[in-house]
């Protein structure tokens, strides 16, 4: 009985911890829209500049609905999504002690996967039973695999992953130029009232004056995020892999490191970096109205191209020198192994001859008594 209404108080406080940010996020936009659309306009003489400011707040509030719920609904992506990528037996019953038994993952990943686990295997999550393509990371807060992962943000309740990192990208971007918008707006609005005096013979709204300190807050703060995920996006990076290459989060991958003429240690370019216009198009599509639009551009089929979050195209002469490293760190790994030997070898034998001294003296220690 207390189990069941404990469980039941939890199912009902994580559903409304993740719907408070989606009913804070469309009410803050509506607050806005209705301060644009039916206070503004009480503050603007020309006729044309309230027809202008309608038409385009509202065109891009819309787009920053659409694209808002576009997001929670396309989801990013899981390797739960292909029947082909779940495991079905394991070979054991502790999950820390998991791994597949007999089973190997489908050609369609295998042909291209670089990134294998600990034991040199392909990676696999014995949470979610699944294999794990390259670049899918488990979250711990939306509780399964995600293809691609970038993050996980609160202000959807959801991961950011392949799927919808592009309607991310250009939320950002509609919400920065949404914010710009309103503050260029009511920022003159502002200026009347103050400086040329316009607090003489009219009050202003108190909704405006909220507003433009809201919106100047979240262009700044917004610009910059979209800036930042631009970046990423010119680079084939996501946030995870970023951090992972500037603070070694996991330890240096063994392959990803080359040596100059003087021996020096140099990181290697990220494998996924295909040039700036080619990683724009692989997120934001091939057509301009795609890169505008919040237009779907990839699909869930398995062995079908790179827009599926399982395979991804990779730099040929980065990937040239990845398998380089990769056959000289065997040839290494062998030579270690073979100098290992000869060690144990040579200590074995040092043990033996001293240990036939010592019977040979005490032979003759009896002898002389």
């Amino acid at each position: 009985m207390w189990k069941s209404t404990l469980a039941l108080c939890e199912q009902w406080c994580c559903f409304l911890a993740t719907l408070f940010p989606k009913v804070f996020c469309t009410a803050t936009l509506t607050w806005a829209q209705f301060v644009m659309i039916f206070i503004v306009p009480d503050f603007v003489e020309s006729r044309l500049q309230k027809y202008f400011h309608f038409i385009v707040t509202n065109f891009m509030y819309i787009l920053c609905i659409y694209t808002y719920f576009k997001i929670i609904r396309t989801g990013p992506g899981s390797p739960l999504d292909y029947p082909q990528l779940k495991i079905r037996f394991f070979n054991s019953d502790n999950p820390y002690k998991q791994f597949p038994a007999n089973e190997e993952p489908p050609a369609f990943m295998t042909v291209h996967t670089l990134k294998l686990g600990g034991n040199q295997g392909f990676r696999y999550c014995s949470k979610c039973n699944c294999w794990k393509p390259d670049r899918t990371h488990h979250c711990s807060s939306s509780g399964k695999c995600i293809l691609k992962m970038d993050h996980y943000c609160p202000w959807f309740s959801i991961c950011i992953g392949f799927f919808n990192y592009k309607f991310f990208i250009q939320f950002l971007c509609y919400i920065a130029i949404y914010c710009w918008i309103i503050f260029a707006i009511t920022s003159v609005l502002l200026y009347k009232f103050l400086i040329k005096g316009g607090y003489e013979d009219q009050y202003l709204s108190i909704n405006v004056v909220l507003l433009c300190v809201i919106a100047l807050t979240f262009a700044f703060t917004v610009t910059v995020f979209a800036g930042f995920s631009m970046y990423l996006t010119s680079r084939n990076l996501t946030t995870i892999e970023f951090q992972e290459r500037r603070w070694n989060y996991r330890g240096a991958d063994q392959y990803s490191y080359e040596f100059d003429n003087n021996g020096k240690q140099k990181k290697l370019a990220n494998i996924f970096d295909l040039g700036v216009k080619e990683n724009m198009r692989l997120v934001l599509g091939e057509s301009w109205w795609s890169w505008l639009l919040p237009i779907d551009i990839n699909c869930r089929i398995a062995n079908l191209g790179y827009n599926n979050g399982i395979n991804f195209k990779v730099n040929k002469e980065v990937y040239a020198k990845w398998c380089n490293n990769a056959e000289l760190q065997n040839q290494l790994n062998e030579q270690l192994r073979e100098y290992s030997s000869r060690m144990r070898s040579a200590r074995n034998y040092d043990y033996a001859d001293v240990s036939d001294g010592d019977v040979d003296n005490n032979s003759n220690v009896g002898a002389s008594v």
